[in-house]
């Protein structure tokens, strides 16, 4: 019924209505207050702890890190320099073993050698052919000379060659964007990065690296595109003659905390300092053995007559690994000629046979 209080106000009353209103202790099924002492807290204070990926946490952490930022970059000058003094074709000895290298880190056990036969040959049993594919793949990005709007930040889709044509069910993994999408994360991936522009170029690639993973732009369990970016960008100052940086066999980007923000931006950097400056030190040793092997083949081969063994000693020192139609074409000589000099060099323990086949065979420098 409809009753008027003292002030004038209508209220809707019925029969079954308490006369007070219920108090907060009948109200049982709400959650109550909090309590001031959270089982989950942890029994001592905890100080702020800043975004490993604040760009500015990441230039603090450059300037803590000074030192293996120096002696990096001086090992990657002098590989840099010792490079110039050989063939251009050399560099795709580095671009295997880097290759190589990052597929060990996930499990993969691809050899340089193995490699390069597929790059030659396009040959590859069905366990291998997804795994030698990535491989042929990040070697074309790392042998491409560095041109304008070519790099991984001039667009990821383009650098990872995942059109918007490109079916995402013709993709290995889950959860891989595609098209659109992809154009969408990579374009915010390229602008993170450039945000860090007054950072160090090895700086940059270790930001470049550890956003890429942050941006899950690759599943989780694949190294080789985070780090092939990662290579490439850290080329920045070299010129045309190192187009990526080596990476050493045994080491990865993402060990000692370099996944999610554990760790911090130190431990990042101090990784993939570690793991360039390694590279490029075990770079600048293949440089010096090829320099002696070439002096030694010239030595032992000097009683031989003829342009082929000379021209052969430079063929051999500029690729992994040569056929007899690779031989003939770069040195101008017949494949019967390019045959006989090959043979003679494997009896002086110059050259060897890769294949153990009749057919198809190719040859490395016995270094």
């Amino acid at each position: 019924m409809w009753r008027a209080d003292l002030e004038g106000s209508n209220l809707l009353q019925s029969p079954y209505d308490p006369d007070e209103d219920p108090s907060d202790e009948d109200l049982w099924f709400l959650p109550g207050p909090p309590d001031e002492d959270d089982a989950s807290d942890t029994p001592w204070p905890i100080a702020p702890r800043s975004m490993s990926l604040d760009p500015t946490v990441w230039l603090e952490a450059e300037r803590a890190q000074y030192r293996a930022l120096l002696a990096t970059a001086q090992a990657v000058e002098r590989y840099a320099e010792r490079l110039r003094h050989f063939p251009q074709q050399v560099k795709e000895r580095f671009a295997l073993a880097t290759v190589s290298a990052v597929l060990r880190s996930e499990g993969v056990w691809l050899g340089p050698e193995r490699i390069a036969l597929y790059q030659a040959l396009r040959i590859a049993t069905g366990d291998t052919a997804r795994d030698l594919s990535r491989a042929s793949w990040a070697m074309r990005r790392l042998m491409a000379r560095p041109v304008q709007g070519g790099g991984p930040t001039d667009g990821a889709h383009h650098f990872l060659g995942r059109t918007h044509q490109t079916d995402a069910q013709d993709l290995p993994g889950e959860g891989r964007p595609t098209g659109f999408e992809l154009e969408a994360i990579g374009q915010d991936w390229s602008d993170t990065v450039a945000s860090l522009h007054t950072a160090h170029p090895l700086t940059r690639a270790a930001y470049a690296f550890a956003q890429w993973r942050a941006h899950d732009i690759t599943p989780w369990d694949e190294l080789l595109e985070p780090t092939i970016a990662a290579v490439i960008l850290g080329r920045e100052g070299l010129g045309d003659v190192a187009t990526f940086l080596p990476l050493a066999d045994s080491h990865r980007f993402d060990r000692h905390g370099l996944t999610d923000n554990a760790g911090g931006a130190q431990a990042r950097l101090e990784v993939f300092f570690t793991a360039i400056r390694q590279g490029a030190l075990n770079a600048n040793m293949e440089l010096e053995r090829l320099a002696d092997w070439r002096a030694r083949a010239e030595r032992v081969t000097s009683h031989l007559s003829g342009r082929t063994p000379g021209a052969l000693i430079e063929t051999m020192t500029k690729y992994p690994i040569a056929s007899v139609e690779l031989v003939s074409e770069d040195t101008e000589c017949s494949r019967p000629s390019a045959r006989r000099n090959l043979n003679i060099f494997a009896d002086l323990d110059l050259v060897r046979e890769v294949t153990g086949q009749d057919r198809y065979r190719f040859w490395a420098a016995q270094l």
